[in-house]
C-alpha cells in the first residue's frame, strides 16, 4: 500500500488509539503512535518528523516535554498540527501556533469528518511543500544567474586589465573569442563547453601582464631569454585563474593553448573534456596570430598561413580542428583575410 502523509499520534489512552489509528490508516496513511510527549521529542530528534502531529491532550502524559510541539513547529514549517479534545471541553484551540495549521479534533469521533479532516491537513502540507520546492528553485535560479554575472564580470574586468596594457593583445583576445564561439557551434560543442571556451579565448593571454610592455612591443626578434619570458606567460595566466575558484576551470585551457597536438595528447588525454577545448584555442589563437598585424611585421598572407595549419595537422595541431576551421571560414567569407 502507498502511503500518502505520514501522522504521528501521542496518546496513552487505548480507547482514543483505537479509534483513531484504523481511521487514519483506511484513508491510506501511516500512522505511528507514542504514548507522551519525551518519546514524541525523541521521534522527532531521530529525524521522523511527520506531516500531521494529533495530540490527545485527554492524555496528561502528552504534556510532558511540551517543547515537542515546537520542536515539530520548527523541524516542519509546512506541518500541521491537530489537538484532540473532549465533549463540552472549554478548550476551542483558538490562538494555538498563531496560524491555520492548527485545528481541533473532538470526540467522540465521526470516522468521515477525522478522515476528511486529516486529509485536509496532509493536502496543505503537500501544497505547502510544493511551494517552498518552487521558491527554492526560484531562489537557486537567481544565485545562478548573480554567480554567471559576477563571473562574466570578472571575466571583462580581466579582459580589460589586458586592454590597458595592450590594445593589440585585448583586440586578439576578443577576436579569438569570437572565432572560438563560431567553432564551437561546428563542432557542436554543449552551451557549457561553449562558454568555457569563449571564456578562456578571452583571458588566454592574461598572462602577459607579467611581460614588460616594452618586450611585448618590440620590432626586433626576440632573443632565447626574453622568448621562455613570452612562453611563461601560459604558465602564469593558470595560475591567475587557478587564484579564481570560479574561473578556475579555464585554467588548463590557458595552461596548454601552445602546446602542439602529439604532445597535448600526452599531457591530456583525448577522452578528458578540456582536449578539444585546448585543441580549439591553439589553433584559433595561431591563425588569428599569423592572419593579423603585429609590432614587428604585417598580416601574412594565406599562402602562407593555410598550408602552415593544413601540414600541422596532426602533428602541431588537431586535424578535426583545423578542419572545423576551414569550415568556418568557408561559410563566413568575412573572416578570410
Amino acid at each position: 500500500m502507498m502511503f500518502t502523509g505520514r501522522i504521528l499520534v501521542v496518546s496513552d489512552r487505548p480507547e482514543v488509539v483505537d479509534e483513531l489509528a484504523p481511521i487514519i490508516r483506511n484513508a491510506k496513511h501511516l500512522a505511528s503512535v507514542v504514548p507522551d510527549g519525551g518519546q514524541a521529542m525523541q521521534v522527532l530528534e531521530e529525524g521522523l518528523v511527520p506531516d500531521v502531529m494529533i495530540t490527545d491532550l485527554g492524555c496528561e502524559r502528552s504534556f510532558e516535554e511540551i517543547g515537542y510541539m515546537r520542536r515539530f513547529r520548527d523541524l516542519n514549517r509546512a506541518g500541521c498540527h491537530i489537538v484532540v479534545t473532549e465533549p463540552g471541553a472549554p478548550f476551542s484551540g483558538r490562538g494555538m501556533l498563531g496560524d491555520d495549521r492548527f485545528s481541533v479534533m473532538q470526540r467522540p469521533f465521526d470516522a468521515e469528518t477525522v478522515r476528511v479532516q486529516i486529509d485536509e491537513a496532509v493536502s496543505r502540507v503537500e501544497r505547502e511543500i510544493s511551494a517552498l520546492r518552487s521558491e527554492t528553485w526560484r531562489s537557486m535560479d537567481r544565485l545562478r544567474r548573480e554567480v554567471s554575472d559576477a563571473r562574466a564580470e570578472m571575466i571583462q574586468a580581466l579582459a580589460l586589465t589586458i586592454a590597458a596594457r595592450d590594445r593589440y593583445m585585448y583586440g586578439h583576445c576578443q577576436r579569438v573569442a569570437d572565432m572560438c564561439d563560431k567553432m564551437a557551434i561546428v563542432l557542436k560543442l554543449s552551451d557549457e563547453k561553449r562558454r568555457l571556451l569563449e571564456s578562456a579565448a578571452q583571458l588566454h593571454e592574461i598572462g602577459k601582464i607579467s611581460v614588460p610592455i616594452e618586450l611585448l612591443q618590440k620590432t626586433e626578434p626576440l632573443n632565447p631569454e626574453e622568448l621562455q619570458t613570452i612562453r611563461a606567460h601560459a604558465s602564469v595566466g593558470a595560475e591567475i585563474v587557478r587564484g579564481v575558484p570560479s574561473l578556475q576551470p579555464l585554467a588548463p585551457l590557458i595552461e596548454h593553448q601552445g602546446t602542439n597536438h602529439e604532445e597535448l595528447c600526452a599531457q591530456v588525454p583525448p577522452t578528458a573534456p578540456e582536449h578539444l577545448l585546448i585543441a580549439v584555442l591553439r589553433v584559433v589563437d595561431a591563425w588569428d596570430a599569423m592572419t593579423s598585424e603585429r609590432s614587428y611585421r604585417g598580416a601574412m598572407p594565406r599562402e602562407y598561413w593555410e598550408p602552415f595549419l593544413r601540414n600541422g595537422a596532426g602533428t602541431r595541431f588537431h586535424p578535426a580542428v583545423v578542419s572545423a576551421l576551414f569550415r568556418v571560414l568557408g561559410e563566413d567569407e568575412q573572416i578570410d583575410s
